[in-house]
Parts: structure tokens; sequence; C-alpha cells
């Protein structure tokens, strides 16, 4: 995940210096619509804010561009899309991952995608509430999903797993010594079952 250069003034606004001054307020108006879409729907990709703003995919794309330069939003892989998040809720991913108890559920949903809340509190060994708080949080921030299966709610990690590592590798290397040798067997098995998953659409098609 490489790192982006904050603008200097911080306003994402100075790559509209040679236009009139109608022209640049529609700009910022569209830009600070754009920022106030990702702060109330975290986690939104480009077509999903294009299409909800009804403004041209270009120009979405110019504009988030331009916040993500400011460092006003950052934006995470999920899938095929892009992800875009306020800042300060890219912020709150970082702070879940130094508390113990969220870190330690998101593991165990690493390892067992689709775990009821029930699984999770008797393999972590933390209280059905606690467990649900916890939950409740890392939905919010974009980080899990959950689905309703039967009687039972599921839970899996949201987008691409190797984006949690980075984030701890980056900002909590003595968290990442800890965990590191666990996490790659996790991947490789997580990468063994991806691949033989696409092989099997691919023969499908």
């Amino acid at each position: 995940m490489g790192r982006i250069e904050c603008l200097t003034n911080g306003d994402g606004n100075n790559d509209d210096d040679g236009e009139n001054h109608t022209t640049g307020q529609a700009v910022t108006n569209n830009r600070e619509l754009i920022q106030r879409y990702i702060q109330d729907h975290p986690a939104s990709h480009l077509r999903k804010i294009s299409k909800d703003l009804s403004l041209g995919m270009g120009d979405t794309q110019h504009h988030l561009n331009s916040l993500e330069r400011s460092c006003l939003v950052k934006s995470r892989r999920i899938g095929i899309y892009k992800a875009y998040y306020d800042v300060s809720v890219f912020e709150s991913i970082l702070a879940v991952l130094q508390q113990d108890t969220p870190r330690s559920i998101l593991l165990y949903l690493i390892e067992n995608s689709g775990a009821t809340q029930r699984e999770i509190a008797n393999r972590v060994g933390f209280s059905a509430p606690t467990v649900n708080f916890h939950m409740s949080r890392l939905i919010q921030i974009g980080l899990v999903a959950s689905h309703k299966e039967g009687r039972n709610v599921k839970y899996v990690i949201l987008g691409d797993i190797k984006e949690i590592t980075v984030l701890l590798k980056t900002y909590y290397p003595t968290i990442w010594n800890r965990l590191s040798n666990r996490l790659i067997d996790l991947f490789l098995d997580l990468a063994t079952t991806r691949s033989q998953n696409e092989m099997e659409e691919n023969n499908t098609d």
C-alpha cells in the first residue's frame, strides 16, 4: 500500500487554479459533496459514488484523487473495487488493530470466515455482549460484513485481508512480529483456496 503525499495547503483545490470563479465554485461544491457522501457512506466505491450523486465517472474520480492527495480521504482495495473512507475512519481501523479484543476477533474471522457470534465468543473467550459490541464497531468502519443465514448472523472479513497485515506491519511492527508466522501460514492457505476457486470458476465459464 503506497503512501500518498498530502498537499501542503490541505484543501485539495490547487489543481483548479486555471478555472473561472463559477466553474471553480462548482468544482469545490462537488468535491465537498463527495467528501460528505464518503463520511456518511464509508467503503463506497467510485461507481456507487458517481451514480448516487449523479456525477460523471471521470469527474468523480478526479475529485477522489484530489481528496486522497489532500489526505481528506483514504482508500483500500476490496476485490476489484477501491473503497473510500473518511480519513478519521481510516485512523479508526488502525486504532482497532492496536486493541487485543477486536484484533483477536479479526484474526479468528480470517481463519473462520462466516463464523457466528456464538462461535466467535466461544473461541476467543469473550462474552457474547462483548463480541457484539466489537462486531458493531468493525462493521461500522467497514472491516467486517454480516449476513443472516437461517437463525444465525454470520460474519466475514470485508475486503483484501492483506491490507490488514500491511497496516499491522507498518504501524505496529511489534504486534506484526508476534503474528507474522501465523499470518503467513494463513495467507498460504487462503491463496491456495482462492486459486482453486478461480480455476473452478474459469472452468465453468
